[in-house]
């Protein structure tokens, strides 16, 4: 690996993709935002790897919210939705190998 590389996690390329998907459906259902934890369950993954995938991998294609009033009791919920619903899934591929 070159110096300053990124290399992908394990599942990577699957994670991103479970992670569209449940995103995509959301969007198409006009859900607006999901936390990471109903992420997590509609997609199968750990809360781990869908809120490190999301902010490492799948920043450019997503819109985050961290609510500052739910920050400052102690509460860090992290709420997502695609930044544009008409994004397809052949994009945020194409982005995430483009990343590497």
């Amino acid at each position: 690996m070159v110096s300053g590389e990124r290399q992908f996690y394990k599942n990577t390329v699957t994670n991103v993709r479970k992670i569209y998907t449940v995103l995509k459906a959301s969007s198409e259902n006009d859900e607006g935002y999901l936390s990471v934890s109903e992420i997590a369950r509609r997609s199968g993954l750990h809360k781990w790897t869908v809120s490190r995938t999301i902010d490492i991998w799948m920043a450019p294609f997503l819109d985050v919210v961290i609510p500052e009033e739910l920050d400052q009791v102690g509460l860090k919920i992290k709420l997502v939705q695609l930044a544009k619903p008409t994004i397809t899934e052949d994009q945020v591929m194409r982005g995430l190998h483009i990343r590497m």
